[in-house]
C-alpha cells in the first residue's frame, strides 16, 4: 500500500513539473510563432498579387455560401487605390485543410493562386503548390474555370494534375468561390 502512495506521489510531482515546462515554452514560442505566421501570410499576398503596394483588411460579413473564405484584404496601388482583392481561404481537396490565397483584380482577371499549407497527397495533390497553380494567373472570372483532364483548350479550361483530380478541383472550386465573392459582394469586376 506504501508503494502506490509513493509512485502516485511520485506521478503527480512529474505531471506538474512536466505541466509547467510545457507551459513555459509555449508561453516563449508563441509569439515568434505567430510573427512567422504573418510574415508567411504577407508572403502568399504578395505572391498572389505581385502588382500591389500595400493590403488592407477588410471588414466585411462573409455570407455562408463563401464560408470557405477566411479572410479578404484590399490590394492597393502606389497610389493608394484599390485596385482588386486577396483572400485567405481553407478549402478541401483530397485531404481537408488545403490554404489558398488567391488575388483577384479589379480588371476581372485572377492575378494568382498561391497554395500554402497542406496535407496533400506527395507526388501527386502537393503537386497543386508547385508550378501547377500558375495555370490560373491571367484567367478571367466572367465564367467559372472547369477542370479538365486532358489539355486545357478553353479559356476557363485548368489542366488536372494526373492522379490528383480531386486536389485540382478543390483548388478550382475555391477560386471560383473566390471570384464569385468578389462579384456577388464585393461588387468588383462588373
Amino acid at each position: 500500500m506504501k508503494n502506490i502512495i509513493v509512485i502516485t506521489v511520485k506521478l503527480l510531482v512529474i505531471t506538474i513539473v512536466a505541466g509547467l515546462v510545457l507551459g513555459i515554452v509555449n508561453a516563449v514560442t508563441k509569439e515568434p510563432i505567430a510573427e512567422q505566421q504573418r510574415i508567411a501570410a504577407d508572403n502568399a499576398r504578395k505572391a498572389a498579387f505581385a502588382e500591389a503596394s500595400a493590403f488592407e483588411q477588410m471588414d466585411v460579413d462573409i455570407p455562408e455560401e463563401y464560408a470557405i473564405i477566411q479572410n479578404v484584404y484590399s490590394v492597393l496601388d502606389a497610389n493608394g487605390d484599390a485596385i482588386g482583392i486577396v483572400a485567405g481561404v481553407v478549402t478541401k481537396g483530397y485531404s481537408s485543410g488545403l490554404n489558398l490565397t488567391v488575388g483577384i483584380g479589379a480588371d476581372g482577371t485572377i492575378k494568382g493562386v498561391i497554395v500554402g499549407d497542406h496535407e496533400e497527397t506527395p507526388g501527386l495533390g502537393a503537386k497543386a503548390a508547385g508550378e501547377w497553380s500558375t495555370q490560373f494567373q491571367g484567367k478571367p472570372i466572367d465564367n467559372p474555370l472547369v477542370v479538365v483532364k486532358s489539355a486545357a483548350n478553353d479559356t476557363y479550361d485548368i489542366e488536372a494534375i494526373t492522379s490528383a483530380t480531386i486536389t485540382s478541383k478543390g483548388v478550382t472550386d475555391a477560386v471560383n468561390t473566390v471570384a464569385a465573392f468578389y462579384k456577388d459582394v464585393i461588387g468588383g469586376a462588373q
